[in-house]
């Protein structure tokens, strides 16, 4: 009569090496974590686009437009428009529109 030899199935093999991995990243994870130092905390800038005047999220016409509303007296600026000023002079001028307009003509 022959004699049969068990083979190790492919998920058997498969779940052996996956638990070598985890213990040797284990290994290697306490090994290193010594050298672990703490980093300066880096904080992301706002989501505000100098010359994004109506707050779309670009640079469009519509921003031209509105500068030129305001610098006519139409309406009054918001907070939020003023901190958009193009040129960051914290005033909306008739410069900022045409700078505005520049910016879209090289495009």
């Amino acid at each position: 009569m022959p004699r049969k030899t068990l083979r190790p199935t492919p998920r058997f093999s498969v779940l052996m090496m996956g638990a070598a991995t985890i213990v040797t990243a284990f290994i290697i994870g306490i090994e290193t974590a010594g050298d672990v130092r703490p980093i300066t905390l880096i904080e992301a800038e706002s989501g505000e686009i100098k010359g994004d005047v109506n707050g779309s999220g670009s640079i469009d016409l519509g921003d031209a437009i509105a500068i030129l509303e305001i610098v006519q007296g139409y309406r009054d600026p918001t907070p939020e428009e003023l901190k958009a000023d193009p040129s960051g002079d914290g005033l909306l001028t008739v410069d900022d529109a045409l700078r505005i307009l520049a910016t879209l003509d090289a495009r």
